[in-house]
């Protein structure tokens, strides 16, 4: 038994002691935060998640690279809804910017905006 054990220490050594690579992506935030940049960032993630338009929850994101994406309004019949905002996360990548889906991993080319690293 102690042989399988000094064994299986030896094969986890080499995984154990693997380096690893640090993500090219860093955090980002919007430089700037206007009306005109917020609309193509809501008009870029309405079309990577297939709606015809969306609402960004609140935030200052040329402070934060979180932006949240507001589900829709309940109806008229409706008094509560169990939908919750869908997160992503602003990350500039080179000199590009990209969305990334928190809960999918999803990435998100926005190519129009301007980002700079947090």
């Amino acid at each position: 038994m102690r042989r399988y054990g000094q064994l299986l220490f030896a094969a986890l050594i080499p995984l154990i002691s693997s380096c690893q690579t640090a993500p090219s992506s860093k955090p980002a935030v919007l430089e700037i935060a206007d009306a005109e940049t917020l609309e193509r960032l809501e008009q870029r993630l309405a079309d990577a998640l297939g709606k015809a338009s969306v609402r960004l929850g609140a935030g200052d994101f040329t402070e934060t690279s979180a932006i949240p994406v507001l589900p829709p309004r309940p109806g008229d019949y409706e008094t509560r809804s169990p939908a919750t905002p869908i997160i992503f996360d602003l990350v500039i990548d080179g000199d590009a910017c990209f969305a990334i889906r928190r809960d999918s991993g999803d990435r998100v080319a926005l190519p129009d905006l301007s980002c700079t690293p947090l």
